[in-house]
This record gives structure tokens, sequence and C-alpha cells, in this order.
């Protein structure tokens, strides 16, 4: 599948062109679905497909960022100085919020090996 959904493929067309209308037709998994599924109102301005496939990465790392964001926060109590926690525990949780914060030192924003969280 080349698009996690939809709404990655319309972001990535409005970067690449920006205040132009476009309309999309269905899935959009193959340069062939994009040749007959994405409109633009003005044709001559539509990406080619090459630009759009560049496009995934950035916003494949958008989401996993999105997804780091809401881990980090889920976590934010174990970095409050009143609640009781062994050293031991304390470290545990600071190792897994650094493996959080170093997620997108990974080379494929499609295949992230998330940290788990301490138990």
């Amino acid at each position: 599948m080349t698009f996690t959904d939809m709404n990655a493929l319309g972001n990535i067309l409005t970067t690449l062109a920006p205040n132009e209308g476009f309309s999309i037709h269905g899935i959009v998994d193959t340069e062939s679905d994009y040749d007959s599924g994405v409109i633009y109102s003005d044709p001559s301005k539509k990406p080619v497909w090459a630009s759009v496939l560049g496009g995934r990465d950035n916003e494949q790392w958008f989401i996993v960022r999105g997804e780091r964001k809401t881990r980090l926060e889920a976590s934010d109590w174990t970095v409050l100085s009143d609640v009781p926690m062994t050293v031991e525990k304390r470290t545990e949780w600071e190792t897994y919020r650094q493996d959080l914060r170093d997620i997108t030192n990974q080379p494929d924003p499609f295949n992230i090996t998330w940290p788990t969280p301490p138990a």
C-alpha cells in the first residue's frame, strides 16, 4: 500500500501544489490510481507521481511524531518529583522517554520499533 490514509495524500498534494484545487476519488495505491483518481481543477498543476511518492516519508514522520507526542504525554506523570517511585523504576521511565525522543533516529518511518513502557 502506498499511503496509510488519504489525508496523508491530501497533505502531500497540498504541499506540492499549494492553493490548487483537487479532489481524490477512491483509494490511491498505484500510479494508475493516482492518474485516474486525483483530479485537479487545472490539470497542468497536478504533481507527477514521483514527486508524490517523494513526500511519503515526510508525511509519515509527521504521523510518527504525533504518536511519540501522545506516548510522551501519557508518561508525563513519571517525571513529577512527588510520584512515589524507586530510583530504579524512575531510571526505567527516563530511559523509555529518551527512547521515545530518539525515535526519529530510526531509518524507516513506516517500520518504527516503539519502546515498551516499564511495567
